[in-house]
């Protein structure tokens, strides 16, 4: 039988030990640790932030400025859970529900993860505009070289046009030298 039976959640339990300590009653430390494994992690990690103080709407906050007539939960929790959990459990509990240092990882990691995915974005971004920059580059080429092969068909059509003048030339003078032969015969 132990002392902790009627005690249903953790912050019962946490009052408790607050009045009248914490029982090392093997039977104890099995019932605290019964409670404290059928509390969700949310109750367990409010309990372990609570530092008595209150932010400016009156609730209770880890970060707060505010001094409450609330007794502080965080001693008291850590003080049970050190005696009911192993040391590297404790530790881990702090270093992700406590640790100011834990919740800047976190936020940095969340910065992280927000450049990661921005970092991705633009990179998809480059590549959409490496592909467009290609493309017009290319489509640049082709009209050039169109042109290109434009003006060297313009070429070869006036090159003809100016053989063909040379020829109708050749033929006047020749028709020329026709018509004076045949006056002076005449």
């Amino acid at each position: 039988m132990s002392k902790y039976d009627n005690i249903k959640t953790a912050a019962e339990l946490v009052i408790e030990v607050q009045l009248n300590g914490m029982s090392l009653a093997q039977e104890d430390i099995c019932r605290a640790q019964d409670i404290f494994g059928h509390t969700p992690i949310e109750e367990l990690a409010r309990l372990a932030n609570d530092i008595g103080r209150d932010n400016e709407k009156g609730e209770p906050d880890p970060k707060g400025s505010w001094s409450s007539d609330r007794r502080a939960t965080q001693s008291t929790f850590y003080s049970i859970l050190t005696n009911i959990w192993h040391w590297e459990e404790v530790t881990r509990f702090w270093n992700t529900h406590t640790n100011p240092e834990h919740e800047k990882l976190v936020e940095v990691r969340a910065i992280r993860d927000d450049l990661k995915e921005q970092l991705s974005k633009l990179g998809d971004q480059l590549e959409n505009s490496k592909a467009q920059v290609k493309a017009e580059h290319e489509a640049r080429l082709a009209e050039a070289t169109e042109k290109l092969d434009a003006r060297k068909e313009i070429d070869v059509l006036k090159a003809e046009l100016h053989s063909r003048d040379m020829d109708i030339l050749e033929l006047k003078a020749k028709l020329y030298d026709l018509l004076v032969e045949r006056k002076e015969v005449v």
